[in-house]
């Protein structure tokens, strides 16, 4: 049922009527550092973060799930302590899985703005409009800026 959280161990599920929730951890195997990339699992700390899923017989899913705050064991480096990622589940300061991002972006490419965020309503995973195109924003990639080679000048007077 939860495919998308098998990177973290889920502790439980409660069932509240609308909601979802579950309760997850990650996983205890030693992570690299982002600033030296030195594998360390020296604990410091949790830390607590909510993430929404794509939802579940028309009912949404929010996922509290513990991530540890690890110490680097590198004595010069830049960062003493960092938070743990969920690679594959969630990226660096989302509050939506992959999935359900990824799933937000298709309906946003199709229908923009108020459009899209009537029909996320419906699928139970409600935004709004002003999140939609911000969503689509961040899917358009534009073009470089090309330097162009002519320039011409269509009229020109010294005097009017």
């Amino acid at each position: 049922m939860f495919s998308g959280l098998s990177a973290l161990v889920i502790e439980g599920v409660t069932d509240e009527g609308e909601v979802i929730r579950v309760s997850a951890r990650t996983r205890d195997d030693p992570v690299p550092c982002p600033a030296c990339g030195t594998r360390t699992a020296r604990m410091h700390g949790f830390h607590g973060r909510v993430i929404a899923d794509l939802p579940v017989d028309g009912r949404r899913v929010v996922a509290f799930v513990r991530v540890r705050r690890l110490v680097c064991p590198v004595l010069g480096c830049l960062r003493q302590t960092f938070r743990e990622q969920v690679p594959g589940v969630v990226e660096r300061y989302q509050r939506r899985t992959n999935r359900l991002a990824g799933q937000l972006g298709s309906v946003v490419k199709e229908l923009a703005g108020r459009a899209g965020a009537r029909l996320c309503r419906v699928l139970a995973c409600a935004i709004s409009r002003s999140t939609a195109l911000r969503m689509l924003m961040r899917q358009v990639v534009t073009p470089p800026l090309r330097v162009p080679r002519v320039l011409g000048v269509d009229d020109f007077a010294l005097k009017r």
